[in-house]
């Protein structure tokens, strides 16, 4: 009874103590915005074929939106690290005119992600 009381105890502790990092997104923010995005040249189309369907996809101020998500996190049982950003792209008559990246959140501590992208907020182009 005590080795297997022992076991599930060191059992639990790895459990809890394990990290795992996260990377979520058809871009990489660190790399800015793909290379193959020109404004006013590259088409719906061709951005449809390399980064595929967007987390986010309707009209904003008149303009078609797209929006691609990437997070990362750093997790060591409840406190981690966690950064996100969103790729968005406006498009008029299908041909981008605008592309830029936007913070949407980051934090650190206890509870990670600490984020505040969520639709309505003015942090968040959705």
């Amino acid at each position: 009874m005590r080795f297997i009381n022992l076991i599930t105890a060191i059992s639990m502790i790895l459990m809890l103590s394990s990290c795992s990092i996260s990377t979520f997104g058809k871009f990489q923010a660190n790399e800015g915005i793909p290379t193959f995005i020109q404004v006013g040249k590259t088409t719906r189309a061709e951005v449809f074929n390399t980064l595929g369907e967007p987390l986010v996809h309707r009209i904003v101020a008149g303009k078609e939106t797209l929006i691609y998500n990437h997070e990362r996190g750093d997790y060591f049982f409840l406190y981690g690290t966690y950064e996100g950003n969103e790729l968005v792209l406006r498009l008029e008559h299908q041909i981008v005119v605008e592309a830029k990246i936007e913070k949407t959140g980051s934090g650190w501590g206890f509870m990670a992600p600490a984020t505040s992208n969520n639709p309505g907020t003015r942090r968040s182009a959705r």
